[in-house]
């Protein structure tokens, strides 16, 4: 057996049913048919490649593969896998490396370190040094990838290697050793901290929840609720645990973001959320996730989770309380905690968040057609894929999401480009639901070679893409320091996406009148085909 064969085969029996990427010039010694029961997805750029990884990774829990050649195929890959390390995404990064006698790091034809160049944005970076240690490393870095925060893990393999013999007894022997990689249990709880927590929350007059997504990490939604309803706390999500619990739900506040005010065009809205507050629970909680500090501004803070990593001189909260997210979700639920009143601050906020008022003489009111629209036809179940940009400040608080991983977003790494190889990936991953991606034109463009990819493999995404020929995101950042731009830096030449979307063999729409979105996004997703609507936007750059 080839050790090319030995490692496809290896992976999938450690649970890899999808790789996706580009092969370069080792495609004589690695041949992605060697396993049968793998889908290999080949892109038409790295960083879809690592996207659609990250996102599937995401939202099943099961680690998924990315592939690349040497060299500039793994830089390109690399923000891929930035993307998958910030969003805490299990992903299985593979690339090649030049045969061992040439390798020089940069100074052989498309050799760099990979190991040391992969090493800051992974939790483990390996390159395979002996090919009969192919099934112990896979293992090993699948292991890494699920457990404690899960994250990208990456290994090396020289060309050279992937050529080599394997005795067919001993490789199958190794083979049938193997089984899917799961996750450990977590801590046990910290009766002690937990205590300690109780007397906080029972002495607080006015506590408030943040929850991030390590809640639906743990599977442990329905344990939040039941505390929540318990206790009678308001909630906040952070975007990337957005559907923690119903956005309908009467104890969920908003999505946790330093932008509510600009959104809503009121001077005083995240004052009116934190002044009565006199207790911080921050469940399942990520720094990273964009919920600062600074919004709360030194209310006692309890972290409630799993795992966490200690940010130093960035953030450190009250008290720590590590151990079982789910059992000590439940373990505060039967406390007997006297439910608590919701302030008038909160109930006033709630009622312009629930009706997703904006004080804006109705410049926005294309963007809040938009996204009822695509949440109706979305149904309750269905993914939205928000790319970075102005449009994502708006999305991100007004989208009504319902259940987890309905809401995807390159929330801490910010990845310009996400949302097509993230919709991607989400259809694939959830193949019965359905999936539709909202993006800018500068993000989409960022990405629009992949249109062929959706095409060529029939993934029936639907592509709301918002143009203004503009980074409007860099234009609203102009605006808060001056009182114009520099056109040269944030204005784009117009780009039909109708036609281009047609010329990759996609269907696509022109929409002018964003009141018939929600009737134009039923009839993409009724075809079951990839599809792309073209909608005009005028962005109010100075909120």
């Amino acid at each position: 057996m080839k050790s090319s064969e030995l490692f496809l085969k290896a992976a999938y029996r450690l649970g890899i049913s999808n790789i996706f990427g580009i092969v370069g010039g080792e495609a004589d010694a690695i041949q992605f048919d060697e396993e049968e029961n793998i889908d290999f997805y080949l892109t038409r750029h790295e960083f879809t490649a690592g996207i659609m990884a990250d996102t599937y990774s995401r939202v099943t829990g099961n680690p998924q593969m990315c592939y690349s050649t040497f060299g500039p195929g793994l830089t390109n890959l690399s923000t891929g896998v930035f993307s998958a390390i910030q969003d805490r995404s299990p992903v299985l990064v593979v690339s090649a490396q030049v045969p061992r006698e040439e390798i020089c790091f940069n100074q052989t034809h498309q050799c760099i370190d990979n190991v040391s160049f992969m090493n800051i944005i992974t939790k483990y970076s390996k390159e395979i040094e002996d090919v009969m240690e192919i099934p112990k490393i896979l293992t090993e870095a699948l292991n890494i990838a699920v457990n404690g925060i899960p994250g990208p893990v990456y290994i090396s393999f020289p060309r050279d290697l992937m050529k080599v013999d394997i005795d067919e007894e001993k490789a199958t022997k190794m083979l049938e050793a193997l089984r899917p990689i799961t996750r450990a249990e977590p801590p046990p709880l910290n009766y002690k901290t937990l205590d300690l927590v109780i007397k906080k929350i029972k002495t607080a007059k006015s506590p408030l929840i943040i929850v991030g997504n390590q809640v639906i990490r743990e599977s442990s939604c329905n344990e939040l609720l039941e505390f929540i309803n318990m206790v009678n706390i308001p909630v906040m999500a952070t975007l990337s645990s957005k559907g923690v619990i119903p956005e309908n739900h009467p104890l969920f506040i908003t999505s946790a973001s330093k932008y509510i005010d600009r959104i809503h065009q009121q001077s005083n809205l995240t004052n009116k959320i934190f002044e009565n507050c006199d207790l911080m629970l921050l469940i399942g909680y990520d720094f990273g996730e964009d919920a600062k500090a600074s919004l709360w501004n030194g209310i006692e803070s309890i972290v409630i989770n799993s795992f966490y990593n200690d940010m130093g001189k960035a953030f450190q909260p009250n008290i720590l309380c590590l151990g079982d997210l789910s059992k000590s979700l439940k373990y505060l639920s039967t406390a007997n905690i006297q439910s608590k009143q919701m302030s008038n601050n909160i109930t006033e906020v709630k009622h312009i968040f629930d009706n997703g008022i904006i004080n804006d003489d109705g410049k926005s009111s294309a963007l809040c057609t938009i996204i009822e629209s695509l949440r109706n036809a979305l149904g309750e179940t269905g993914i939205l894929c928000c790319d970075i940009g102005l449009h994502k400040l708006y999305v991100g608080s007004l989208s009504k999401t319902y259940l987890p991983n309905t809401f995807l977003c390159s929330t801490v790494c910010g990845s310009f480009g996400f949302g097509l190889p993230g919709g991607l990936g989400a259809k694939l991953a959830k193949p019965n639901e359905k999936v539709c991606v909202i993006c800018g034109d500068g993000g989409l463009h960022s990405t629009s070679h992949d249109l062929e990819t959706a095409v060529r493999y029939n993934i029936p995404i639907v592509i709301v893409v918002l143009n203004d020929n503009a980074f409007g995101m860099i234009k609203h950042c102009q605006f808060n320091s001056r009182d114009d731009i520099f056109p040269k830096s944030v204005e784009l030449g117009k780009v039909d996406f109708v036609k281009l979307a047609n010329a990759n063999g996609m269907a696509a729409e022109y929409l002018n009148n964003v009141d018939g979105l929600e009737a134009l996004l039923n009839k993409a997703f009724a075809s079951n085909k990839p599809f792309l609507i073209e909608v005009p936007i005028n962005y109010n750059y100075k909120i």
